[in-house]
């Protein structure tokens, strides 16, 4: 049987000499490390979900490309770190280029649902001349107390008791915004089939149902 060389032992610390190394410890130590697929493939989502976000229609693609890149790079990461794979440099990287791609995401959602204003903003009530319409409804038996438009501006009304539907109408020209529609019965002791839906120009978007409240969202533009 077959066994490593044995090389000469190292200098001795301590006045105790170090134990030999074999052959197959040597070949380990000078071993290149793999390298980090997890972080090379997290910085190009990352770098893609920047791209994206300025891309209009389609920028909320942005959210799981960034998401998914940051947790390919934070695994990277520590396995760069175990020293099961090299390439830290390029985990690190790859961390801080999708983390900035979702603080990006995020601001550009904050900044078109809270400042925009003018041609860019929601309006309520609607205005004819703007490129989408948005319809809120809300079916309620026994009537509910009704707020609906976006974060940062909404209405508050009341649907009558009807099985027709109660509307409230907004519009908007360009930016984004997470529309909000929230339906809740006026007497909570009584159970009362609640439904409301989001329509952007005449297209469901979102639909939601509850026998005491009932809430909907949507994220648009």
């Amino acid at each position: 049987m077959m066994t490593d060389p044995q090389y000469p032992p190292a200098t001795a610390r301590h006045g105790r000499p170090a134990p030999p190394v074999t052959a197959t410890e040597r070949r380990q130590a000078n071993a290149k490390p793999a390298r980090n697929i997890l972080a090379i493939v997290g910085l190009l989502l990352g770098v893609a979900a920047l791209v994206v976000t300025f891309v209009p229609d389609v920028e909320f693609v942005a959210w799981p490309l960034g998401g998914i890149g940051l947790i390919l790079a934070i695994t990277g990461l520590v396995q760069a770190k175990k020293g099961t794979v090299g390439d830290r440099g390029v985990a690190i990287t790859a961390t801080t280029v999708t983390a900035a791609a979702l603080l990006t995401t995020g601001g550009m959602l904050l900044y078109s649902t809270f400042f925009g204003g003018g041609e860019s903003g929601l309006h309520l009530p609607a205005v004819a001349a703007d490129k989408h319409s948005v319809t809120f409804q809300v079916t309620s038996a026994g009537g509910a107390t009704v707020r609906y438009g976006s974060l940062n501006d909404q209405r508050t009304e009341n649907a009558p008791a009807s099985t027709d539907a109660w509307q409230g109408q907004a519009s908007y020209n360009n930016g984004s915004y997470l529309l909000t529609l929230t339906a809740d019965t006026r007497n909570a002791t009584v159970s009362n089939e609640i439904r409301c839906a989001i329509l952007v120009d005449g297209k469901k978007v979102a639909e939601n149902s509850g026998t005491t409240i009932a809430l909907c969202t949507a994220n648009v533009g």
